[in-house]
């Protein structure tokens, strides 16, 4: 594959796997989300904590939703054990253009995001620092970081989590989630969802669709990446794309016309634009959980993706990881990161990531998630599927090969009723050879 490693990347953020994003809902618990941007060191206390005296390392990540305040404890758990190091952090939903602009020491970055980076020169070797803070990364992690944290010239990132498509449902309405295809019909029988309004489950317009066409692809067993781009020209990716549509338009499972993250905001009674319009599941990330838990409180019940595509076993997924700059060499600023490490990769460190509904593929810690899965239900539920997962393929500019699926293919599916094949076909069509062309800059 060639790559034009000078080539300034636009990358676009606005997709389904930018997990740790902004809600759409009002959610004042969550200070992290006003403009956008929190940084740890925000009041006198911590300006006062004589951080001046310590070696800093700037951390950037994309934490703007729920589970922006679960990583600040972390961060300020670690700044309050030690007087050497100090994390300065910046949780920005611009965080990838922020960091290479800027001069950070650290960032999150998504597992699907890694080979581009790697590939681009952007993130630092970290076996030393793994060596450093006493952490192993061939045997304190799940097996499925292997896929895209590591590379046959080292290591590139410390594994933080792997977030799965989530289902959500209320206990109002149903008492299990449903498990398949049949399920969902019966469901919609039960609800008279064209009468009344209220729907098995909502279809995403935007915020999940990425996770929504993987689902079905994967489900129906679409092989969907040729050498090193997505290949969707093809009648089976094709008809995978039909049975989304036909979901909407054909057995009424999902209303028509959702607006922009209509697909959750009807799960928790909060759409301005379809306030007549009810849904009983949501197929969600996990950091929507807090905000559903304190809407439905009792009545959220929590489950797994289920089979209504096609007999394939498949999530999809996505991971946060720790990345480190390739900027970074000073000695004081490698010690400081592997003592975050350390520190980070302890199980009562790294249950406060859980609290927040991430699923820790640390492997101590997901026994401890293990044995208490009533105070961790989504990263329990969440670690039954890490053998079914699927995560973006580790291929050179993915986000970008599958921009034009994200939003005009996956448009012209949910919001065209009377979408033929041919007319379907030309855009999976554009889709390949603009992803073919992505790949090869």
């Amino acid at each position: 594959m060639k790559k034009k490693l000078a080539l300034a990347l636009v990358f676009v953020m606005g997709l389904s796997f930018t997990a740790c994003g902004k809600t759409t809902v009002s959610d004042s618990t969550n200070e992290a989300v006003s403009g956008g941007v929190q940084s740890t060191d925000t009041n006198e206390d911590k300006e006062s904590s004589g951080k001046s005296d310590k070696t800093t390392i700037t951390f950037i990540n994309g934490f703007t939703g729920g589970d922006g305040e679960y990583m600040t404890k972390i961060v300020d758990g670690f700044n309050e054990s030690q007087s050497d190091y100090y994390i300065e952090q910046l949780q920005d939903a611009d965080h990838y253009t922020k960091f290479k602009s800027g001069d950070f020491d650290m960032l999150i970055i998504h597992a699907d995001w890694i080979s581009t980076y790697h590939a681009m020169g952007l993130l630092r070797e970290v076996s030393d620092i793994y060596d450093m803070a006493g952490i192993s990364f061939e045997n304190d992690f799940h097996d499925i970081t292997k896929t895209y944290a590591k590379y046959d010239d080292g290591v590139f990132a410390f594994p933080l989590d792997l977030y799965a498509e989530t289902t959500f449902y209320n206990k109002e309405y149903t008492d299990e989630a449903p498990k398949d295809y049949n399920d969902m019909i019966e469901l919609r029988d039960k609800l008279d969802s064209e009468n009344s309004g209220i729907y098995p489950y909502g279809l995403p317009l935007t915020g999940d669709q990425q996770w929504a066409w993987m689902t079905a692809l994967g489900q129906c067993g679409v092989n969907w990446v040729e050498d090193e781009h997505i290949k969707l020209d093809t009648e089976e990716a094709c008809d995978a794309f039909m049975k989304i549509h036909d979901m909407i338009y054909k057995d009424h499972l999902s209303p028509a016309g959702l607006g922009a993250d209509d697909h959750f905001n009807t799960f928790i009674s909060q759409s301005e634009t379809a306030a007549n319009v009810k849904t009983v599941v949501s197929m969600t990330g996990p950091w929507k959980y807090t905000v559903a838990k304190e809407v439905l409180g009792d009545n959220l019940g929590i489950g797994t993706v289920p089979q209504i595509y096609g007999d394939k076993k498949c999530v999809p997924a996505g991971g946060h990881t720790f990345g480190v700059s390739s900027k970074v060499t000073d000695e004081k600023k490698i010690a400081g990161i592997a003592a975050f490490m350390k520190y980070t990769y302890q199980p009562d460190v790294l249950l406060n990531w859980a609290d927040s509904g991430q699923a820790p593929v640390h492997l101590a810690t997901m026994e401890v998630v293990k044995a208490n899965p009533e105070k961790y239900p989504v990263a329990a539920g969440n670690y039954t599927i890490f053998d079914d997962a699927m995560i973006l393929p580790a291929i050179y500019n993915i986000r970008e090969q599958v921009k034009y699926v994200n939003e005009t293919v996956w448009s012209m599916v949910v919001q065209t009723e009377n979408l033929s094949r041919d007319d379907l076909m030309a855009e999976l069509k554009n889709a390949t050879d603009i992803a073919t062309e992505l790949s090869e800059m």
